[in-house]
């Protein structure tokens, strides 16, 4: 594992995350299938309850400061890029840790930046679209169960398997363990996007300091672990 500049992963916050394993746990094997998959999906909820509280804390401040701390902890994944090479990257959105700085940055340096596009049926599909400013990005209407949907740019939207251009992918994690495994929002949409990832890209979660080196966290069959872990305070890619 190789990490740049700090590394302050919270104790408190990582043993405090829920987890199927530890001493007191019935083992896998012993578990009736449905029981294990409603365990894991109980405690996934859990710590996704619990990193929402956390970050209802944070200041506008820390936003702001999380903006630019991120484009230049990014600095090693963006520099090393050709102009025109291919990357796709989250859009933030509430209490997500803003990219924005890194988009800037990716677009300055001539890059190709492709960004989610969800559309407007039910089934959240996983499409996406280029991205050539930040201000072509507009606010989408909120799902169909009233979920937050991040903002999207006007063109055309290209097919799912255009994340297989993609040298370097950033994706969005309210938690990420040692072992790279991620905990989203539930709705599984990058899981099924990062199918189509070519096996050559660089796979990077991004979450807050504390969410970063937690506890092994539940894990599925469809979960697919990232490369790597970038916050504000560091980036850490996995050997």
């Amino acid at each position: 594992m190789t990490t740049t500049q700090s590394d302050h992963a919270s104790a408190a916050t990582t043993a405090a995350i829920p987890t199927t394993t530890g001493p007191n746990a019935t083992p896998d094997s012993a578990m009736p299938t449905a029981n294990l998959t409603a365990a894991r999906a109980q405690a996934k909820r859990a710590a996704r309850h619990q990193a929402l509280q956390r970050r209802a804390t944070l200041s506008a401040q820390a936003f702001a400061d999380a903006r630019a701390s991120l484009a230049r902890q990014a600095e090693p994944l963006v520099s090393p890029l050709a102009r025109g090479t291919t990357v796709a990257a989250y859009v933030s959105m509430g209490t997500e840790p803003p990219i924005d700085g890194v988009l800037e940055r990716l677009l300055s340096q001539g890059m190709r930046v492709l960004v989610p596009r969800l559309g407007s049926s039910k089934e959240l599909v996983c499409a996406w679209s280029e991205l050539d400013a930040l201000e072509r990005l507009h606010d989408m209407p909120r799902s169909a169960s009233g979920g937050l949907r991040p903002r999207e740019p006007s063109g055309p939207a290209l097919a799912w398997d255009s994340l297989g251009q993609a040298e370097l992918i950033l994706v969005p994690a309210f938690a990420i363990d040692s072992h790279g495994l991620r905990l989203g929002r539930g709705a599984g949409w990058y899981d099924r996007a990062l199918l189509h990832a070519s096996p050559q890209a660089t796979i990077v979660g991004v979450c807050w300091p504390w969410e970063a080196n937690v506890h092994d966290l539940p894990r599925d069959p469809h979960d697919v672990p990232v490369g790597g872990i970038l916050t504000p305070e560091s980036l850490t890619i996995f050997d």
